[in-house]
C-alpha cells in the first residue's frame, strides 16, 4: 500500500520532537502537498517554527527537505500496474459485481455530502456565461473533458479541449481572455501543466472552475468554483464514476439556466436530422 511506503520512510522515530511527529503525521495524510510546500507553508500550516521544520529533515535521516522531496516523489511514483495490482488482490470473480457497487455508492455517498448545490449553481453560471468554455483534461479525464465539450458544444457554446501536455497547453493559454471559463481536471497529483495553467487563468483574471479527487487541494487553489469527487485510496484502482455523475450534473445545470437556447438548439439538430436521414447515418445519441 502507498500509505505503509510513506510510513516506512520514518522508520526510527525516537529521537522525534513533539513538533517533529506533527510533520510526520501531516506527511503521512498529505503526501502530495507536501511535494510543492516550502518549509514556511508547512510550518504556517501546522502552527510550528520554521526552525523545527529545518531541523526535521536531518533528524529523519536527510541531508536536507530537497533530498527528502525526492525520495517522496520516489514512494509516490505507484505504476498502473502495483495500482491494479492492490485492487484486484482483495476480489474475486463471485465478489466484483457487488464489490464495485458497494464501492461505488460509497464514492457516491462521499461525493454527494460534499458537493454544494449553491456551487454547481455558481460553476453552471459561469459557464452557461462565458464567451469560451476551455476543458483541459490530461491523463484518465480525458474522456470527462471530451464528454463536456461535445454536449456544451451542442448546447450551443464555444468550447475547447486544451492539449494535455508539454509546451502545447500554452497554445491554449495564450488565447484565454477575463471572460472565458476554464474547467480542469485535477487528479491523484499536482502536474507541472496544471501549476502553469493555474498561473495563467489568475494572470487573465478568467474565472474556473476545479474538479480534483484530492479534498485539501479543493480549498487550496485559487479557483471560483471547486468540486471533490471520491475515486478512491491513493495506490489503488481510481474509480470514475462520481466525476462522470459530476459532470452530468453541470451539463443539465448549463441545461436549466438556458433552457429556451439548449431546446432550440437541439429542436435545430433534430430537423437536419430527418432531412439528411437517408444520406446520413445517424452519429452519437
Amino acid at each position: 500500500m502507498l500509505q505503509e511506503r510513506v510510513k516506512g520512510m520514518f522508520k526510527d522515530r525516537k529521537g522525534f520532537s513533539s513538533g517533529h511527529l506533527k510533520i510526520v503525521s501531516f506527511i503521512e495524510r498529505h503526501p502530495d502537498e507536501v511535494l510543492f510546500m516550502t518549509e514556511q507553508e508547512i510550518a504556517d500550516r501546522l502552527g510550528i517554527s520554521i526552525a523545527t521544520v529545518s531541523r526535521f529533515w536531518r533528524a529523519a535521516g536527510y541531508e536536507n527537505g530537497k533530498e527528502f522531496r525526492q525520495k517522496l516523489r520516489t514512494a509516490l511514483d505507484t505504476t498502473p500496474a502495483l495500482k491494479m495490482e492492490a485492487t484486484i488482490s482483495r476480489l474475486d470473480k463471485a465478489s466484483l459485481p457487488m464489490k464495485m457497487l458497494e464501492q461505488a455508492m460509497v464514492h457516491l455517498r462521499e461525493t454527494a455530502e460534499q458537493t454544494e448545490p449553491e456551487e454547481l449553481q455558481r460553476a453552471a453560471s459561469l459557464m452557461a456565461g462565458a464567451r469560451r468554455v476551455y476543458v483541459y483534461a490530461p491523463g484518465p479525464a480525458v474522456a470527462l473533458g471530451e464528454l463536456l465539450t461535445y454536449r456544451l458544444s451542442r448546447f450551443g457554446l464555444s468550447v475547447r479541449m486544451m492539449a494535455a501536455s508539454g509546451h502545447e497547453v500554452l497554445e491554449s493559454l495564450a488565447q484565454v481572455q477575463e471572460d472565458d471559463v476554464v474547467v480542469l481536471f485535477h487528479f491523484t497529483r499536482l502536474l507541472p501543466e496544471t501549476e502553469v495553467v493555474l498561473d495563467c487563468i489568475g494572470r487573465a483574471g478568467c474565472a474556473a472552475v476545479m474538479i480534483t479527487d484530492r479534498e485539501e487541494f479543493r480549498y487550496g487553489a485559487k479557483v471560483d468554483a471547486a468540486f471533490y469527487v471520491s475515486r478512491g485510496e491513493m495506490g489503488e484502482f481510481h474509480s470514475m464514476v462520481t466525476p462522470l455523475l459530476l459532470i452530468e450534473q453541470m451539463i443539465l445545470s448549463i441545461g436549466l439556466l438556458n433552457r429556451e437556447q439548449v431546446i432550440s438548439r437541439l429542436e435545430a439538430l433534430g430537423e437536419l436530422r430527418k432531412r439528411y436521414a437517408d444520406k446520413l447515418p445517424r452519429g452519437k445519441a
